[in-house]
């Protein structure tokens, strides 16, 4: 059963959903209920430090809560006078546990040692328990506090105060303007501007911790800190705020939901973002965070199986090992697990949200000797089952086309079939692709560019290619009790035709920016139709000479064979940067001005073949 969709291609309801609502209100529901902590929870206090921040009065249940705030509220009778109360932002979440700091530190200390004895540029500290652990460690000759609610969390942040080099500001270093009054001589006397902005400098450190709850919305954006992180890594290109002194690593705290556009598990997630995040940063990794719960986007279950086997070989070979009580119950199961067959060899599986109920279900039935067959739950197990049993059918068809995908590659590099073999294999396999219905058809080709995009070398999803597995972090290491992640990120230097931006300049970012952002706009469509869309006669000139894009040993693929080309979100770094390289050639590229023109025309059109069903 498909979900039904409008004239656009875009889902409107699914049928499995208006048949199930008493169901789902009863099982999935209580399920997710159950994994969220009550308001009142959120607020309870584990350990020192998050007891003295209760004790602020700042942090409160909502007032819905009324027992739980009265309870929480450290005032036990009413004054005439105005109660003197704690000014700060109730929305900050703090890093509460030192266990939780030491593991990090000794997670990644390896790595971290060569900015021991640098300045630390340290945004929101708010309790410091993070800040004064890697004070500790690194032993900064300087370390810059940036804390607007400074009254607040002083107390807090004295011992640290203590120690030499270390400043406290009372501003708001996510507000550029303040920022900028910061970076100066008199603040960072040991750092300059180089004269080149691609050396890496290890002498500068910046960690920050944008995590809220709950989000701060701004503007069109429904989190700040996404706006902050974005700013944070186009700073890398243009030179900008901290990277005006080199290439300096960042140290990030966000929510667990942030992060997911800046280090996307699966291919459908790789939009805009985490495709500028590979021309900018050597690397952008989750330390630690939430454990994965399961998500609407998914890819076959032997990647993501292939992806953790890879990674646990990766830490064996750098002799690292995951803190004792820190492992994921996945990692787990991958150190017991034997060897993982290659994904593509086998039909995939997609663990999705319906397979839960199913198996509670089946489990019900049993128990029961049998459910009533007129009730709510029989229908839906059957329902269930029915459609458990067209996904494996539909998975043994995806199998088949790309294993047929694989045999005209394998014939292409082995070079001795004949090209009218090849042409002839082409041509049945497309006849084949046509033959499936248009929802099997797009979602065969997510399923082909999450495969394709696996088995590149490296693997093209930066979390694919992370050196080790996160450490898992638990609600009561924070106050409020709200878990977070930390993002570890490394800028490169990016191409210097990225670097050219606004009046002054030949304009190429920002000539770049449009042609990726209208690229962007239909993710999974060909590149030849796109680009001339964009501006006529384009591909005639581009695609030809575009080799990155067509080389089968770094991730092309042939670009005639219709249903196997590459979309925008399958380009990695270098076939986008050659793709531009080429645009910046041709000889009757558009001006700067009347690609704006074009562009704005093009974004407001609407994709007529349907938005493809992600799986």
């Amino acid at each position: 059963m498909f979900t039904v969709r409008s004239s656009h291609g875009r889902p409107l309801y699914s049928p499995l959903f208006l048949i199930n609502k008493r169901l789902l209100s009863s099982t999935t529901c209580r399920r997710a209920a159950a994994a969220a902590p009550s308001n009142s929870a959120i607020f309870e206090p584990h350990g020192p430090v998050a007891e003295k921040l209760a004790a602020t009065g700042v942090w409160v249940p909502n007032k819905r809560n009324t027992r739980a705030r009265v309870a929480a509220t450290p005032v036990k009778k009413r004054s005439t006078k105005k109660a003197s109360t704690p000014n700060g932002d109730k929305s900050r979440v703090n890093i509460v546990s030192d266990k939780l700091c030491d593991d990090i530190l000794s997670y990644i200390g390896p790595s971290l040692e060569r900015h021991r004895g640098c300045d630390i540029v340290d945004l929101y500290p708010g309790a410091g328990e993070w800040s004064s652990k890697l004070n500790q460690f690194l032993q900064p000759r300087s370390h810059v506090l940036l804390e607007p609610d400074a009254d607040l969390y002083r107390p807090f942040l004295q011992p640290l105060l203590d120690q030499p080099g270390t400043t406290l500001l009372p501003t708001a270093g996510i507000i550029w303007r303040e920022l900028a009054s910061v970076l100066t001589p008199e603040v960072l006397p040991h750092q300059t501007i180089p004269d080149d902005p691609n050396t890496r400098n290890d002498t500068l450190l910046v960690t920050a911790n944008l995590c809220f709850h709950p989000k701060k919305r701004f503007l069109r954006f429904d989190s700040i800190a996404v706006l902050v992180l974005h700013q944070l890594i186009d700073a890398v290109r243009m030179s900008a705020l901290f990277q005006r002194y080199g290439l300096v690593r960042m140290l990030v705290w966000t929510s667990p939901d942030d992060k997911s556009s800046f280090l996307p598990k699966v291919i459908q997630k790789r939009r805009r973002q985490a495709i500028e995040n590979d021309f900018s940063l050597e690397w952008i990794r989750e330390v630690c965070g939430k454990e994965a719960a399961s998500e609407y986007h998914v890819r076959d279950d032997l990647i993501d199986r292939a992806s953790l086997a890879a990674t646990i070989e990766r830490m064996r070979a750098a002799n690292l090992e995951m803190p004792a009580g820190r492992e994921s119950a996945a990692f787990r199961e991958g150190l017991k697990r034997g060897q993982v067959p290659m994904p593509g060899t086998q039909p995939p599986t997609f663990t999705r949200h319906y397979h839960h109920t199913l198996s509670d279900l089946t489990a019900t039935n049993a128990e029961q000797g049998g459910l009533d067959e007129e009730s709510d739950e029989f229908k839906t197990m059957k329902l269930y089952a029915w459609r458990a049993q067209t996904d494996i059918r539909k998975a043994e068809r995806f199998h088949y086309t790309a294993t047929g995908l694989d045999n005209i590659l394998a014939l292409r590099v082995s070079k001795r079939a004949t090209p009218e073999e090849i042409a002839a294999a082409e041509k049945e396999w497309q006849r084949g692709l046509r033959e499936l219905p248009k929802t099997i058809q797009y979602e065969f080709q997510t399923y082909k560019d999450n495969l394709f995009a696996f088995r590149r070398s490296p693997p093209l999803l930066q979390w694919d290619r992370r050196p080790y597995e996160p450490l898992t972090v638990q609600p009561e290491e924070f106050f409020p009790r709200v878990e977070c992640c930390l993002l570890d990120i490394q800028p490169r230097a990016p191409h210097p035709l990225l670097r050219q931006s606004g009046p002054g300049s030949t304009r190429s970012a920002d000539i770049f920016d449009i042609v990726m952002g209208t690229l962007m706009h239909h993710p999974t469509h060909p590149l030849g139709p796109s680009l001339d869309a964009l501006w006529p006669g384009a591909a005639d000139y581009i695609l030809p000479r575009w080799k990155s894009g067509q080389d089968l040993s770094r991730g092309g693929l042939p670009l005639h064979l219709r249903g196997a080309e590459l979309g925008p979100r399958s380009l990695d770094a270098r076939q986008w940067e050659e793709l531009f390289e080429l645009w910046m050639e041709w000889p009757f590229r558009p001006e700067f001005h009347d690609l704006v023109g074009r562009a704005h025309d093009n974004m407001g059109a609407e994709d007529e073949e349907g938005l493809p069903a992600e799986i």
